[in-house]
């Protein structure tokens, strides 16, 4: 038989068979019988996941804007003087802007504009020693405008491995937009400002650190956690099942008024034709640090003959084959 007579043969014979089935009797398989098997969920490794999870820092900045003062001032202002050794002395009062917040990768960086004037007198020392009275008392920041400088404090964000962020609060160098001459020799004692400005930002930044060491972030994690847990229905083809069992910290990245966290998830899914019950458990703690690229699943799948049977039956109903040019077959 040649090639093409065979090709020719096997069409006919496949033709033929359609035709038959199609004008046939319906016919109903019977159920085989199977045998219940145990499944055991430690049966294959472990998946691996990744899942962003973005976190609302706008109440990191609301409790920074009510901890940080408004006002700061020298020490008992506005009769009290600091001096700097024998020959300064000064007073000022400081108010500062509202706080503004940028970000950059997993630093969060809170600044403001501060607004300030002082009050300053010299005198003549030798060696430490006065030899004449003190000047009156001359003025900066009033007649010409309040003083400009700039403020701000870094705070490097990371995670403990009991889910709260902790935040690393560094001052940044007070920048003086503008400088402070005081008395009619126009003696710059900006430098004397920024000293005492400084220390009272590091009084500043001790509150902070006590109000933001520990923000809790479990609330957050418990969240994605309980929805990790849910059984999910697959378009009427069976249900998902994740079973996460641990988490560990991909990266942090902060943006706008967001900090961006890329959790790893190892879980055991399984997908079953009968709906499981759902298991709600605690967030874990992190185990790992490590930052892993892409995602392996391995899945089991729970079937039985009942289910898939409907499930191909339900995909091929109705469904229209050609067999030849003037044949067809509908699946009923």
């Amino acid at each position: 038989m040649s090639n093409l007579a065979g090709k020719i043969y096997l069409l006919v014979f496949i033709s033929s068979a359609f035709t038959w089935i199609s004008c046939s009797k319906k016919i109903i398989p019977d159920k085989p019988s199977l045998g219940k098997t145990e499944l055991k969920m430690d049966s294959l490794p472990e998946s691996e996941i990744n899942i962003p999870i973005q976190v609302n820092l706008k109440p990191i900045y609301s409790l920074a804007e009510k901890k940080v003062d408004t006002v700061f001032t020298s020490p008992n202002w506005p009769d009290g003087w600091v001096q700097d050794g024998c020959g300064t002395r000064y007073k000022y009062s400081f108010r500062r802007s509202p706080l503004q917040m940028k970000t950059s990768g997993a630093a969060l960086i809170l600044g403001f504009t501060g607004y300030y004037r002082i009050i300053g007198s010299t005198r003549v020392c030798v060696n430490g020693t006065a030899l004449s009275p003190w000047t009156p008392a001359c003025r900066c920041g009033y007649d010409e405008g309040e003083r400009k400088v700039n403020v701000g404090f870094q705070n490097s964000i990371f995670i403990t491995p009991d889910l709260k962020a902790n935040l690393a609060i560094k001052r940044l160098e007070p920048q003086a937009i503008d400088k402070c001459s005081v008395c009619f020799w126009g003696q710059d004692i900006t430098l004397e400002v920024m000293k005492g400005l400084k220390e009272q930002l590091d009084e500043a930044k001790t509150e902070m650190e006590k109000s933001f060491s520990n923000y809790d972030l479990r609330p957050k994690f418990q969240q994605a956690w309980d929805q990790l847990n849910r059984v999910y229905n697959l378009y009427g083809l069976g249900w998902l099942q994740i079973n996460p069992s641990k988490i560990r910290i991909n990266y942090l990245s902060s943006r706008n008024d967001s900090l961006n966290i890329n959790i790893g998830l190892a879980a055991r899914p399984v997908v079953s034709f009968e709906k499981p019950q759902e298991h709600p458990t605690v967030v874990p703690n992190i185990t790992d640090f490590s930052n892993r690229q892409g995602f392996n699943i391995f899945l089991d799948a729970v079937l039985n003959y009942d289910s898939l049977s409907n499930i191909v039956s339900s995909q091929l109903k109705d469904k229209r084959f050609d067999v030849t040019s003037n044949k067809y077959v509908i699946i009923k």
